[in-house]
């Protein structure tokens, strides 16, 4: 019998978007290559027993495993929320921290609002050399360091998707540097969780393809790539991305707002158990 390879996956949710986590878990499996396992880590900010148990029914027929992790909420006590964005968005910072002792190299962090239509092992194995994460450019942020108090020549990436090096990452205490952020440096904070960390891992990140996170800005492409290559790899995610991130207040299920994928998305959602 061959072993499969095992990929930790880490995503946050309360009980309220546990049907949105369900499919980005079913799409994911569904695409995944037959020699790998998933152990999905959920950051548990109050998912009920009920939800649990049909999120155990979406992995019934997989090799795959979900656990429950538990953050301080206090450490997130007074953070920067918005109709979208709640306190349980912060969680992915105290990740590594939550993994201590799992013996992972590396994790991939994902957000509840995606349809995952690629096989995100290709993406696990991706090189990312000494930097602490790889992540995905923000086309529409992509210029804003400076907001941050930041004096770089570098991009703005998308916290919507991350692939930490965990040991990178713990070395240089970036949950507490970030923590500190948040605390020190409130009256800079717009886009939340998202602008602390790239102003703690600024320099310091690796740029994956954007197809890997086509956020709806992209999609619709609302904004100039900052480069000739930036221009070439968006048009590249446009025609065929590997995960579909429904960024800001429109989601599938909450408007009519046009958007390429949200039939599918539906589609989808429907199959879960949560919605039979």
């Amino acid at each position: 019998m061959t072993t499969k390879k095992i990929i930790p996956i880490v995503s946050a949710a309360d009980d309220q978007y546990t049907p949105y986590l369900s499919v980005m878990i079913m799409t994911l499996l569904e695409h995944l290559a037959d020699n790998v396992a998933i152990i999905f880590y959920i950051i548990d900010d109050h998912i009920s027993r009920e939800s649990k148990e049909k999120l155990t029914q979406v992995i019934s027929n997989h090799s795959s495993e979900i656990h429950y992790l538990e953050v301080d909420s206090e450490l997130y006590a007074g953070v920067l929320e918005s109709d979208h964005i709640n306190q349980t968005a912060y969680y992915r910072i105290s990740l590594p921290d939550l993994l201590e002792g799992k013996n992972y190299q590396k994790v991939l962090y994902i957000d509840c609002d995606v349809l995952v239509l690629d096989d995100v092992s290709v993406l696990y194995d991706t090189d990312i050399g000494e930097n602490i994460i790889g992540a995905v450019i923000d086309p529409g942020q992509a210029l804003v360091l400076d907001r941050l108090g930041i004096d770089t020549a570098d991009y703005y990436f998308n916290s919507g998707l991350l692939l930490i090096d965990l040991a990178n990452w713990r070395a240089a205490k970036i949950t507490e540097k970030t923590l500190t952020f948040l605390e020190e440096e409130e009256d800079k904070i717009i886009y939340h969780d998202q602008d602390a960390l790239n102003a703690i891992l600024y320099e310091r990140w690796f740029p994956l393809h954007p197809k890997w996170n086509v956020q709806t800005s992209l999609l619709f492409e609302r904004h100039r790539p900052p480069t000739a290559n930036y221009q070439k790899q968006y048009k590249e995610a446009i025609k065929q991305p590997s995960i579909v991130h429904f960024t800001g207040h429109d989601k599938p299920w909450n408007s009519n707002e046009y958007h390429p994928y949200n039939r599918l998305y539906l589609k989808e959602l429907a199959k879960s158990p949560f919605h039979q």
